[in-house]
């Protein structure tokens, strides 16, 4: 019997010992293989306690390394050519609750698309974040459905194609940050069912032409960045489905004019900015419509003059900047229906930088520094300097025919500054008279032909007023003998010309003259 029971106990023995020795053979085959797949960059259990050195990807999690906690992880992607379905990917199956995430690519090529896999396991994600790849084109639902990411940045990807759904049923976005890119082409179907999207920055890109409907469905959109591309033309379709916007920024880009209506769908805008552009030529009704707007900046372009109604369509407007242009005037007129905005402190006119022509245009400027309490719209007035050699209003005028003949159109007409005084001089053929007004005299100071000056420091009854300025209803300069007939004169100067070669029809022709003169002035 004892025989029998120490039988018993030597085989149980002998079978607890084998079996030890299989679990640790066992155990010691598992982390051979462990090893082996993490050399090779295969599956991780835990995506935050990567330790080899071999990785393709490392990343590191904010407060835990414990599986399913992690809520921040910031990855680095080390090595080029991981395939889009490589293993590395389910490893973020370890930490669902991942809410923030972003990959930074230390190796050029290393990740050339946006790693869909990894997001597919992270339904809580909030923000993502991916820098310094390649990325030529966001393709097709590109972050999976993410139910509930609120910010995507994109930014130095050199990203050039943004595909049909790129960015499509992400209810909860709100900002996308695809900044200092190659981007040429929006499919006009990249951005779709975003409701919440509030904010799209695309600045620093290389896009040239939006296709009409592009933001269509980003109809809760309140800023757009377009700042630093080399977009040239847009119409009033460009901006189809904004009607909420409320800031636009279209600086540094080749813009050269805007039609009637380009920002008629823009009913909510209240900043545009479209500095450093290549503006020349704006229309009378391009900013109808924008009835809200509070903000405009025009700085940094070619204007040399603006439509007299611009501003009729929006007349909330306290802030202009029109600084670094080529006007030569800026007229009551233009600025009439923005004037009482001008005169609050938190309102701003900047002018500096201008080709303004020393004349009565400018005498609103004046009342404006008085009765303004704006510090910057003061500062900027005293700044504003004119000249007193104006420039050809219109090129045009530079292609009519030269004629010797003394009964020609006078070139001098044409030009901004001249006053009746003026041609009165040439009129009379006296080259120096007791007052050359050539120059402008201002108490002892006297501005010079070409030079400039502020246009503050020049009283406003001396500064002299064009032609064209002077109205219908005042009366004209007489010349005790007219050479250059004035426009109202025309037709009984060339009837005086054609008889002039007889004395006694000359005498009639001057007595015709003065009578109908008398008759225009007292009837």
């Amino acid at each position: 019997m004892e025989r029998r029971i120490a039988g018993i106990i030597y085989i149980l023995i002998t079978f607890a010992l084998v079996n030890e020795m299989s679990i640790n053979v066992q155990a010691r085959d598992n982390n051979n293989k462990r090893r082996t797949k993490e050399k090779s960059g295969g599956f991780q259990k835990n995506i935050c306690d990567i330790t080899d050195r071999d990785s393709k990807v490392h990343c590191y999690c904010e407060n835990t390394r414990e599986p399913r906690n992690a809520t921040k992880a910031e990855c680095w992607v080390f090595s080029g050519g991981i395939p889009k379905d490589d293993q590395i990917w389910q490893s973020f199956a370890s930490q669902p609750t991942l809410q923030a995430l972003s990959f930074n690519v230390r190796v050029d090529g290393a990740l050339s698309y946006v790693p869909s896999k990894a997001l597919l396991y992270l339904p809580k994600l909030r923000s993502i974040n991916i820098k310094y790849g390649n990325i030529v084109d966001v393709t097709p639902f590109a972050f999976a459905n993410l139910t509930n990411l609120k910010e995507a940045g994109l930014s130095q990807n050199q990203i050039e194609t943004l595909q049909q759904y790129a960015f499509a049923h992400l209810s909860n976005i709100t900002s996308i940050n695809l900044e200092d890119n190659m981007i040429i082409d929006i499919d006009a179907e990249a951005f779709y069912d975003l409701p919440k999207l509030q904010k799209l920055v695309f600045t620093k890109n290389n896009i040239s032409m939006i296709k009409n409907g592009t933001f269509q469905h980003t109809f809760n959109l309140l800023e757009l960045d377009l700042n630093r591309n080399n977009i040239y033309h847009l119409n009033r379709r460009t901006f189809d489905g904004l009607a909420n916007l409320r800031r636009l920024d279209l600086r540094r880009n080749r813009i050269y004019n805007l039609t009637e209506f380009t920002f008629a769908e823009l009913w909510n805008l209240q900043e545009l900015l479209l500095g450093k552009n290549e503006l020349r030529y704006i229309s009378e009704r391009a900013f109808d419509g924008l009835s809200q707007l509070r903000k405009l900046s025009l700085d940094d372009n070619k204007l040399t003059s603006l439509p007299s109604g611009l501003f009729e369509g929006v007349r909330g407007l306290s802030s202009l900047d029109l600084r670094s242009n080529e006007l030569h005037a800026l007229t009551f007129d233009n600025i009439k229906p923005i004037l009482d905005n001008l005169k609050p402190q938190n309102s701003n006119l900047l002018l500096e930088e201008n080709n303004f022509v020393c004349d009565c245009r400018l005498k609103w400027m004046h009342i404006l520094r008085n009765d303004t309490k704006s510090v910057n719209t003061q500062n900027s007035l005293d700044e504003v300097a004119c000249k007193m050699d104006p420039p050809i209003i219109s090129s045009a005028y530079n292609k009519m025919p030269n004629s010797d003949n003394k009964f020609s159109y006078n070139q001098d007409i044409l030009h901004a500054g001249i006053t009746i005084e003026t041609l009165n001089e040439k009129v009379n053929g006296t080259e120096k008279k007791h007052t050359d007004l050539k120059d402008v005299i201002d108490g002892n100071d006297i501005i010079r032909k070409g030079g400039k000056r502020n246009v503050l420091k020049i009283s406003p009854e001396n500064l002299p007023c064009p032609r064209e300025v002077i109205k219908t209803t005042e009366a004209p300069t007489f010349f005790v003998d007219p050479v250059i007939p004035v426009q109202n004169e025309m037709k009984t100067f060339r009837f005086h010309e054609m008889n002039s070669s007889s004395s006694a029809f000359k005498f009639c022709d001057v007595i015709v003259l003065w009578s109908v003169c008398f008759v225009f002035f007292f009837t």
